[in-house]
């Protein structure tokens, strides 16, 4: 699996061996990526935790290996490709919107009336006497 990201190089996401063995890139801080197999000739990717920089144009190569009952060689197929995927993130200010409200809702309705501060002036003279 790779992605493609402007004019940039493609940078590979992840590979899956002949044995089955998922093979990853280091990603950034807070993504992270793995494949899953569907069946015998699906593989998904799915990316966790996305970010900004995540977005971008994705597709899968596969190059089939086939075993020779006869021979028990391997032999190499022509290289498969998958149709190309725009991945667009997004982040909802709604999430934002209500944090922001919930914080302004408990600041200020959520006040202890009964709580009467001490004066500075009466803490003063405790201290000294």
């Amino acid at each position: 699996f790779t992605r493609l990201r402007g004019s940039d190089a493609p940078s590979l996401l992840a590979a899956v061996d002949r044995y089955g063995v998922v093979r990853k890139d280091p990603r950034n801080s807070s993504s992270d990526v793995s494949v899953e197999r569907s069946d015998a000739n699906t593989y998904l990717l799915s990316i966790h935790g996305t970010q900004d920089s995540d977005s971008g144009q994705y597709h899968c190569s596969a190059t089939p290996w086939y075993l020779s009952a006869s021979t028990g060689a391997w032999t190499q197929a022509q290289e498969l490709n998958s149709a190309t995927v725009f991945l667009t993130v997004r982040f909802a200010g709604v999430g934002v919107f209500s944090i922001l409200l919930g914080l302004l809702c408990a600041h200020c309705c959520c006040r202890n009336t009964l709580h009467t501060p001490r004066s500075r002036n009466k803490l003063m003279d405790l201290e000294m006497d």
